[in-house]
């Protein structure tokens, strides 16, 4: 086991007359299986979604979470470590706290043992952590397992926003955005592109016909209008998962915020955009605009990107189905209705 302490973290950063009988076949096959997927979304029960929890963590991960604290906690023989689990319905990682109080730590650890690309996207995300607490608008990271790939870090007071809480305090949280996309950059970071994340999960959801047709179709046209309005956006840090479960408030009133996995350079619309839709604020996003301070080009971006957060929504969704089917089916409704309201830009067709 190679233990690093934050401050020193650096990155380490896919033949004849058969042919007709055969396509017929599968043309059956994929029509009988779309259906399937419909008649899935259709027998949803109408209720709001509520966000699921995750499977249990890895037996192996409370040991090796507490085993990482070790060196951070103060030794006193009257204290036991209490081990908690923090559900995380839509991570990779499992996510445990470790308190011996009155110190309170948070652990990251790969979900798959002993794979390296899981550990190396832990490392990158601990490095991305470092970077934003050197900044003042994230966690500490405190220590870096380089073998299996977790790292610790403190353990925020305070708690993650609700929905509601963050329209309260919107000032607040657009000048956290502005924060993060006016830091400067670090020369690990990669270039982020929304466009190409909601190509791969499109693809995956075609390949196990998660969705139906006409809405493949309608989320290939918002890819293809993005990638149209976009181009020659500026490239700088960016959160790109800026959403209320990721937005901290600790008691003296400071926001933060959390997971910084996905942190790159990107174009800091699509932060705006993605915290828009997540607001549920799509038909009416000139208030967050304007606190921003948003450009008239700015808002063709920002325009053009709320339709593909709801279809990156949608399809994330899609592909791990049950239970985010309604969840799926809730963000496509939305985005069909933002598509009639601004029939211009996302129904182009390539």
């Amino acid at each position: 086991m190679t233990l690093e302490h934050g401050g020193g973290l650096s990155s380490t950063s896919r033949y004849s007359r058969y042919t007709t009988a055969t396509i017929v076949i599968a043309d059956v096959v994929a029509s009988a299986m779309e259906r399937t997927a419909i008649s899935q979304q259709d027998r949803i029960v109408e209720h709001s979604f509520e966000w699921p929890e995750c499977e249990a963590p890895h037996p192996n991960n409370f040991a090796l979470a507490s085993k990482l604290c070790t060196a951070l906690i103060l030794k006193d023989p009257t204290m036991e470590n209490v081990i908690t689990h923090f559900p995380s319905g839509w991570s990779s990682n499992d996510i445990i706290q470790i308190s011996s109080h009155p110190q309170h730590f948070i652990v990251k650890l790969p979900r798959l043992q002993g794979n390296s690309d899981a550990a190396t996207r832990c490392i990158d995300e601990a490095v991305r952590t470092g970077w934003a607490a050197s900044h003042g608008f994230g966690p500490q990271a405190l220590v870096v397992d380089t073998e299996s790939g977790g790292f610790v870090m403190e353990r925020l007071k305070g708690q993650t926003l609700t929905i509601e809480m963050i329209k309260q305090r919107l000032p607040q949280t657009v000048d956290l955005l502005r924060r993060i996309h006016g830091a400067e950059a670090a020369d690990w970071m990669r270039k982020f592109d929304p466009t190409e994340i909601v190509k791969g999960q499109l693809d995956s959801v075609k390949a196990i016909y998660a969705m139906g047709a006409e809405e493949i179709r309608l989320v290939e046209n918002i890819i293809y209008n993005a990638i149209k309005v976009v181009q020659g956006h500026p490239w700088v840090p960016c959160h790109n998962d800026f959403h209320s479960h990721n937005i901290f408030l600790q008691p003296s009133g400071r926001m933060m915020a959390i997971d910084f996995e996905d942190c790159d350079l990107g174009d800091p619309m699509w932060d705006l955009a993605y915290l828009i839709v997540n607001l549920e604020l799509e038909g009416v996003s000139s208030e967050v605009e304007d606190l921003y301070g948003v450009t008239m080009r700015e808002r063709r971006r920002v325009l053009a990107y709320i339709p593909l957060a709801m279809a990156h929504c949608a399809t994330w969704a899609a592909i791990r189905g049950a239970p985010w089917i309604q969840h799926c089916r809730e963000i496509m409704g939305r985005l069909k209705e933002f598509v009639q309201q601004y029939p211009g830009d996302p129904n182009n067709q390539p």
